[in-house]
């Protein structure tokens, strides 16, 4: 039998080996930083989405996919949503030309990236602007307006291209279904919508003999999307794929299908430690267009 003190050497070797991954890891982070002065640095980035995460590969294969999918333009006006520390913006400053224009607008509690950007964008960008929304979320409880009431800081009609990247993934439907009816306010006509959703079928685990079962990642069953904890809902929502064609219906917005992989949260980036990203797989990217012949009652 295996003795304590051999049970407590097999531990400690293991847990000093962690430490010293992680202190090489934050060395390589800290050198990468300073060779790259107009990447945000790792401890921002970090906040936004796990390092493994690329962040320069997922914001060009992001605009690739505007550009072929969506129909992006140079001179387009876009709206970011939960615009983080630019990851996308980094990428369109290089493709907008001087009649486009970028708007980029997140919760207060990411005012140090929205700081960052506006002193390493926008100061080059004079047509890239970047706000702090006053939205009460569990990560802003201080806040002034809830989701389901915040009204976006633009005129209607203002933009052609509008994003949502993994906003949707962190409201509940009440919340989604009034920042939908925002984007169509603020979309000019000809506009198109581009957002991530984790999506299920709350049918397909028994059409699929357990394949497909949102509730082993997402547990907690709200009715028509579920959450992966009661005590912070909004760090990840999966909403049944039926209830979002219905939202997008009400807010007067048409779905161009098929709905699609997305570009940015897809199955390819999952590490190696496979678990940190098996629900990349339930991630999908909505198209969606003004509908001209709706009228909000």
């Amino acid at each position: 039998m295996i003795g304590a003190t051999q049970i407590f050497s097999v531990q400690f070797r293991s847990r000093l080996q962690t430490g010293i991954k992680r202190r090489l890891q934050r060395g390589i982070e800290a050198i990468s930083d300073i060779l790259n002065p107009d990447r945000p640095p790792s401890h921002l980035r970090n906040w936004i989405s796990p390092l493994w995460f690329d962040f320069e590969e997922t914001g060009r294969d992001q605009l690739e996919f505007f550009v072929e999918l969506a129909g992006l333009k140079p001179s387009d006006h876009f709206l970011d949503i939960a615009c983080g520390i630019g990851r996308i913006a980094i990428q369109l400053s290089r493709f907008l030309n001087s009649e486009g224009r970028y708007e980029g607008f997140d919760i207060a509690v990411a005012a140090e990236h929205i700081k960052w950007c506006q002193n390493h964008i926008s100061s080059k960008n004079p047509n890239f602007s970047f706000r702090v929304c006053d939205v009460k979320t569990s990560w802003t409880p201080e806040s002034r307006y809830p989701v389901d009431e915040y009204v976006f800081p633009y005129e209607e009609s203002s933009f052609e291209f509008i994003y949502a990247g993994s906003i949707f993934t962190h409201m509940d439907t009440l919340g989604s279904q009034n920042y939908l009816k925002q984007v169509a306010r603020v979309m000019k006509t000809n506009g198109r919508f581009v957002a991530t959703w984790l999506l299920y079928n709350k049918d397909s685990a028994q059409l699929t003999l357990g394949g497909g079962d949102a509730a082993r990642y997402w547990k907690y069953d709200h009715g028509d999307y579920r959450t992966k904890t009661e005590q912070f809902p909004e760090s990840s929502v999966a909403v049944e794929y039926s209830r979002v064609r219905q939202l997008y219906s009400e807010a007067g917005l048409t779905i161009i299908d098929p709905i699609r992989t997305d570009a940015s949260y897809c199955s390819a980036r999952i590490p190696s430690n496979r678990e940190q990203g098996m629900h990349l797989y339930y991630c999908c990217s909505i198209i969606a267009v003004l509908n001209t012949s709706f009228k909000e009652v």
